[in-house]
């Protein structure tokens, strides 16, 4: 089986701490960190299969071909590259956030 090595661009950190800060002042701390652990985890395991995940065609652009993870209401954006079996996360919001900031915001 395949592994590959998952990156966090600085970016998606930024946005998992805004997440997550975010969430402590709005509903609780406990709260922040269990999504915090879900998107984590939902993270780690992109390490094996992650080409099992949706494609992002509203992202896709002919230079990259971005993928999609779920976890609670969340979507982790990432890039495979398969010449050196390595996963990027380029970004991670609330699905709320909606299209048109995705699209900015890769």
């Amino acid at each position: 089986m395949k592994q590959y090595k998952v990156l966090l661009t600085p970016r998606a950190r930024a946005s998992i701490n805004e997440i997550v800060s975010d969430l402590r002042e709005a509903v609780s701390a406990d709260y922040a960190t269990k999504v915090r652990k879900e998107i984590l985890a939902t993270i780690k395991s992109l390490k094996t299969f992650p080409e099992a995940h949706q494609s992002f065609d509203e992202l896709n652009d002919g230079n990259h071909e971005y993928r999609r993870a779920l976890t609670l209401r969340y979507k982790i954006v990432f890039t495979i590259n398969e010449e050196i079996l390595e996963v990027v996360v380029v970004q991670v919001y609330d699905q709320r956030r909606g299209q048109d900031w995705i699209q900015e915001n890769v």
